[in-house]
């Protein structure tokens, strides 16, 4: 009995082993999802977006190792707020004050400050504008988009990179 408690502890541990540099739609989806519709140094993250990648499949694997991976997928872009919720969201990230380079500097120069509120607020209106030129004034909820592109990835400190 411990023999096959064992023998059955090491077949799957190995398959799990093998499962984790398996690419998946999952894998794919979330890769998407971060390198092209969120943009944290403008403040567009996960929480401030407004699309979500859904409905991702993988039409064709064009290339497969263990280091690389390339496909042609489709997903839907779909809007999890509106146009107004998101101008709103980037209007209201844009007025947060700079903070502190560092914890010993807690004076902050009115010309940075300045120029900083000026940078958030130009990057605000121009993804408000950009996403408004491109998929109209959608609403929470909307497929806006039906997307079909290739994918690369590259695996990077075991972690699959957009490449």
């Amino acid at each position: 009995m411990k023999k096959f408690v064992l023998a059955a502890a090491i077949a799957s541990t190995l398959f799990l082993a093998g499962c984790s540099d398996k690419v998946d739609e999952s894998t794919i989806t979330n890769i998407v999802q971060t390198s092209q519709y969120e943009q944290p140094n403008l403040g567009i993250t996960a929480k401030t977006t407004p699309f979500e990648v859904k409905n991702l499949k993988i039409t064709k694997v064009l290339l497969d190792t263990k280091t690389d991976y390339k496909a042609e997928v489709s997903y839907d872009l779909v809007a999890n707020k509106s146009l107004d919720e998101f101008k709103t969201s980037m209007k209201a990230l844009a007025a947060k004050p700079k903070a502190p380079d560092t914890a010993a500097d807690t004076t902050t120069d009115d010309m940075s400050s300045a120029l900083h509120t000026l940078k958030n607020n130009l990057a605000a209106e121009v993804m408000v504008v950009a996403f408004s030129a491109k998929y109209g004034d959608f609403k929470a909820g909307q497929t806006v988009d039906t997307v079909n592109e290739t994918v690369s990835m590259q695996k990077v400190n075991d972690q699959w990179i957009k490449d």
